[in-house]
């Protein structure tokens, strides 16, 4: 289960410099979803024993759907703790688990395509 974590902790910090480049502007719907893809590919990938195709186990409307809960959960934290999530503080909740885990050496992807 850490390696997953981490895992997903590693695709969230790719999708976060991706987005950091793009001239630190809000990211869009369609973005956000591809984003979410990734990031459910790879715990996708770290299923053992596994017979479905990842596209019948995250269809479309279940990543949009899940885009939709982060947004309105970020909406929430701003609105009403005064606490935005933005790229900075994420990075440095990456920085923080990678700091503090307990399995380092669980935290890199090894391996074809992974």
């Amino acid at each position: 289960m850490r390696r997953l974590a981490s895992s997903a902790v590693l695709s969230l910090g790719i999708v976060l410099a991706s987005a950091t480049q793009v001239a630190a502007r809000n990211l869009t719907f369609e973005e956000r979803v591809k984003a979410q893809e990734a990031i459910e590919r790879v715990y996708f990938s770290h299923q053992i024993g596994t017979t479905r195709l990842f596209e019948e186990v995250a269809p479309r409307f279940v990543l949009e759907r899940k885009v939709r809960a982060y947004l309105k959960q970020s909406a929430a934290l701003e609105k009403f703790w005064n606490t935005a999530v933005t790229a900075d503080l994420l990075q440095q909740e990456m920085a923080r688990m990678a700091r503090q885990t307990r399995m380092p050496e669980r935290g890199t992807l090894r391996g074809s395509g992974r």
